[in-house]
C-alpha cells in the first residue's frame, strides 16, 4: 500500500496514456474498417465507392417516385444489391485479369460517344455530355467512364465464358417436344441457346463466388454508425 501510495501519481499518469493509445487505436481500426466495406481475395472496395452508388440508386429511385418515401427496408434492399453487384464487379475484373482482357481508352471514348443520349442532332455533343453526368448522373467523369470500362470488361469475359455454350439438335428436339411449343422451331431454339448462356453464365459466377475469399464489413459499419 505504501508502495501505491508513493506512485499513485505514476499509475495515473500511465492509466491516462493508456486510455488515450487505446482511444487512438480503435479511431484507427474504425476508420480502416469504414475505408473498406469488403474486401474480395484481398482487393479492397471502397467504402467511399459503395456510399456513392447508394446514393446515386437512391436519387435515382426518387427522380422516378418524387412523391413517395423509401422505407428503411427498401433502403438496406439497395444498400444489400449494390454490395453484391460491387463484389460481382470486382470478381468478374480480377478473373478479366487472368484472360488478359484489357480494355484501352480508345474504347471507352467510342462507347461513350456511340450512346444516344450524348448526342445532338445525330452527333455526340460532349457539353451534352458534361451537362448529363453533373445534373442527372450526378457524377464526375472519370468515375463515369471508369464505370463504362468495367462494363466492357464484363461483356468481354461474358462473351468469352459463353462462346463456348451450344445447343444439338437433339437437345432442341426433346425440349421442344417436352414443352410442346408452337412456335416455329428456329425461333424456339434461338430462345433456347439464350436460356442456356443464362444458366451457364450464373452458374459460373456461382463458381466464381464461391472459390472466392469474400469479407464483407457492412454490418459492422452499420452496427458502428
Amino acid at each position: 500500500m505504501n508502495f501505491l501510495r508513493k506512485n499513485v501519481k505514476t499509475f495515473l499518469w500511465c492509466i491516462a496514456v493508456a486510455f488515450v493509445i487505446g482511444i487512438f487505436l480503435w479511431n484507427f481500426s474504425a476508420r480502416r474498417l469504414i475505408d473498406c466495406v469488403a474486401r474480395v481475395n484481398g482487393t479492397k472496395i471502397p467504402y467511399s465507392t459503395f456510399l456513392d452508388t447508394v446514393n446515386l440508386r437512391i436519387r435515382n429511385w426518387y427522380d422516378q417516385n418524387p412523391e413517395q418515401e423509401l422505407t428503411d427496408t427498401q433502403i438496406k434492399e439497395i444498400k444489400l444489391e449494390v454490395l453484391s453487384s460491387l463484389i460481382q464487379e470486382e470478381v468478374v475484373r480480377q478473373e478479366a485479369r487472368k484472360y488478359g482482357i484489357y480494355v484501352s481508352q480508345s474504347e471507352v471514348i467510342n462507347t461513350i460517344s456511340s450512346l444516344p443520349q450524348f448526342h445532338r442532332d445525330g452527333k455526340f455533343d460532349a457539353q451534352l455530355y458534361f451537362y448529363i453526368l453533373r445534373n442527372y448522373f450526378r457524377v464526375e467523369p472519370s468515375v463515369y467512364e471508369n464505370q463504362i470500362r468495367l462494363a466492357i470488361i464484363t461483356q468481354k469475359m461474358r462473351d468469352i465464358i459463353l462462346s463456348s455454350v451450344k445447343l444439338t439438335d437433339q437437345e432442341v428436339k426433346d425440349e421442344y417436344e417436352r414443352r410442346k411449343i408452337k412456335e416455329p422451331a428456329e425461333e424456339f431454339k434461338k430462345s433456347l441457346l439464350q436460356e442456356k448462356k443464362i444458366l451457364f453464365y450464373r452458374q459460373w459466377l456461382l463458381g466464381l463466388f464461391q472459390k472466392a475469399k469474400i469479407i464483407s464489413n457492412l454490418d459492422k459499419i452499420e452496427k458502428g454508425s
